[in-house]
């Protein structure tokens, strides 16, 4: 009954006008989607590492929030049956030194990973200016292979997928105070978190997230 609805909405659009030609078109179609950008092996064990050598976060937490976010989506939307818990590669760095970091292969292999995702934040901020209250990160992308070479299954570019995560705010939403500058932070974390995951299965079109590789 919806599809013949749908499909008398548009007829009357064609004959009358076109204002409720794109209501009637999303009615037949659904919404747009976008494709998964790589489809990663299901049969796999995966890890999901977020990387902040540079210190662009201001709590460890935040790493744990961005991948444990990606690696649940990524568990109930995409189609992994095995993923290890973003937690393992976190404790097993807490101790490396600064200038000799575990290379990520050798990172995946010890937590029991076949594939890790890789991610590094190159900026996170609540404010580009200062003034302007517009949550904002820039994060790179890789899957690295930890038990075959070559080591990066996607993507072709060596420095990774780039992408902007923007959270939408309302004018006049400043935080007030530390708690909800910190629960702003979260709220960040954790749209990067599902930006990482839905590069890996087809997901409703969203402008939250700009791809800056092209």
């Amino acid at each position: 009954m919806p599809r013949l609805l749908a499909i008398s909405f548009l007829a009357g659009a064609l004959m009358g006008g076109c204002n409720i030609v794109a209501p009637a078109v999303v009615l037949l179609h659904g919404p747009e989607r976008t494709k998964a950008e790589y489809t990663l092996d299901e049969k796999r064990p995966t890890v999901v590492f977020v990387d902040d050598r540079a210190n662009r976060l201001s709590r460890r937490s935040l790493r744990l929030t961005i991948a444990k976010t990606a690696q649940d989506l990524l568990l109930k939307e995409g189609d992994l049956k095995v993923i290890i818990d973003a937690k393992a590669p976190l404790t097993r760095v807490s101790g490396e030194t600064a200038d000799q970091p575990m290379d990520m292969a050798t990172l995946g292999r010890e937590v029991s990973a076949e594939v890790m995702i890789y991610v590094t934040v190159d900026s996170f901020t609540l404010s580009a200016d200062g003034t302007t209250y517009e949550p904002t990160a820039v994060l790179r992308i890789k899957v690295i292979d930890c038990v075959n070479s070559p080591a990066r299954l996607w993507p072709e570019e060596a420095e990774g997928k780039t992408i902007t995560v923007k959270v939408p705010t309302r004018q006049g939403t400043n935080p007030k105070n530390g708690t909800e500058a910190a629960q702003g932070m979260d709220k960040l974390a954790s749209e990067c978190g599902r930006s990482v995951a839905e590069l890996f299965y087809s997901h409703v079109t969203d402008r939250r997230v700009n791809d800056t590789n092209n």
